[in-house]
């Protein structure tokens, strides 16, 4: 496919081609119309551990929302690791419904009586 860069009516960009390329940390998406407060709008950051961090700093104050199905390896959530010794949401889940189901057979052993 060849690339190209058409501009459009009403202020379309359209970009043609197999991949985007971008040589730099950030990538800032912004509309002042739409914006609440001041500072950076930082979407995309290569961070400087080698990672890619969506809504860098909070910089969008709304969050991130995510319409549709997402699908990920792995979630964790650093938070909770001093509740449950580890950060896995998946590792997390299976702990609490081994003891929703310990908790429901004590139940039923109770209430047997």
């Amino acid at each position: 496919m060849e690339s190209d860069i058409k501009l459009q009516d009403r202020g379309t960009v359209q970009i043609e081609g197999n991949e985007i390329f971008v040589l730099a940390h950030d990538i800032k998406l912004d509309s002042p119309a739409r914006r609440s407060g001041s500072g950076h709008r930082r979407a995309l950051v290569h961070n400087t551990d080698d990672g890619l961090t969506i809504n860098f700093n909070g910089d969008y104050p709304g969050g991130v929302i995510v319409k549709g199905t997402m699908a990920a390896d792995n979630i964790e959530m650093p938070n909770i690791r001093g509740y449950f010794g580890h950060a896995s949401i998946t590792n997390t889940m299976a702990v609490l419904k081994r003891e929703i189901d310990a908790l429901k057979a004590r139940i039923e052993t109770l209430e047997a009586r």
